[in-house]
């Protein structure tokens, strides 16, 4: 898969920073967390678990946990040099454990294929410790819209 230079320098500029900066994204803002490391097919962002992401038990809500794999997933896409916008088309998740309010948790994505139509991205989240909490995987299709950076 080839590299899009110009979509990794740009993100690169906000390694160590908040995402939510100058974001044009909606659930990026909300989502705000801070952009660790950036590649060509790869991309690394932590977050806290804020009280307003969890549910009744107390622990991360499973639809943000979907949320931050697939806002993950979407934005490592874009690391690659595609021509077009794509949007995910399915999404599965795995939840292995919780999280709580002010835990730290990082989310890693990996582009496995970018093809003309059709591109697969994984993401995994874990805990400060290092444990495993959810795994995702998903299939995006290309857009009409062209993609610029």
């Amino acid at each position: 898969m080839k590299a899009n230079d110009k979509a990794i320098a740009f993100l690169s500029q906000y390694i160590g920073k908040r995402m939510a900066h100058e974001n044009p994204n909606p659930i990026t803002r909300y989502l705000d967390g801070i952009l660790k490391s950036v590649s060509a097919g790869s991309m690394t962002a932590e977050f806290e678990v804020r009280e307003d992401q969890c549910n009744h038990a107390g622990v991360l809500h499973g639809g943000v946990i979907s949320m931050l794999l697939d806002e993950m997933m979407g934005t490592t896409l874009i690391t690659c040099d595609i021509e077009h916008l794509y949007v995910t088309i399915n999404l599965s998740i795995d939840f292995l454990y919780g999280a709580k309010a002010g835990e730290k948790i990082t989310v890693v994505s990996e582009v496995f294929r970018v093809g003309k139509k059709i591109a697969n991205v994984e993401a995994k989240m874990y805990n400060a410790e290092g444990k495993l909490l959810a795994k995702g995987s998903s299939n995006l299709a290309a857009t009409s819209i062209p993609f610029k950076m």
